[in-house]
């Protein structure tokens, strides 16, 4: 059914000069007005990653340990922003093999993962996370201890 709507259109595009002019037309409108709605979601975009601090987070009783099929990062999040719904926590999650004595430990980092977690965490609110992360290589052997940190990449607000 669509061909056919189709054709009729090539044929009308072909044989009236008035339809070319309203089909030109509607084609720089469309243009335009979806230029001015993605320009639109850019910086709407661009004020989402800035509405909260990583001072307003506070990250409670985080742990990564190992499950079934890879790891498993867990804890807890509070929101302190007065205004702003958490929608989005981006982490760099690194794990690393380290040997030495506690004073002078030589790591080396033998896993790294960027993960996003979606949430919906209210002004004022807190809620617990948990994340099943996959290190590539599979089961990692140790020549020493497994060490582990994880920051903060991005913070999403609405």
């Amino acid at each position: 059914m669509v061909w056919v709507i189709g054709l009729i259109v090539l044929i009308l595009l072909i044989v009236s000069a008035w339809f070319r002019k309203v089909a030109v037309s509607v084609i720089i409108v469309t243009g335009v007005v979806g230029s001015l709605i993605y320009v639109l979601n850019e910086r709407e975009e661009e004020r989402a990653l800035s509405r909260i601090s990583l001072a307003e987070l506070d990250f409670e009783n985080v742990a990564l340990k190992p499950s079934y099929s890879g790891y498993k990062l867990s804890g807890r999040i509070k929101n302190n922003s007065q205004e702003f719904t958490l929608k989005q926590v981006n982490l760099l999650i690194i794990m690393q093999d380290c040997t030495g004595t506690p004073d002078s430990q030589d790591c080396v980092t033998i896993g790294e993962s960027h993960e996003n977690m979606d949430l919906n965490i209210p002004p004022g609110q807190a809620r617990d996370f948990e994340k099943s992360l996959y290190f590539p290589g599979g089961n990692l052997k140790l020549l020493g201890k497994l060490e582990w940190n994880y920051s903060v990449s991005g913070i999403k607000g609405e």
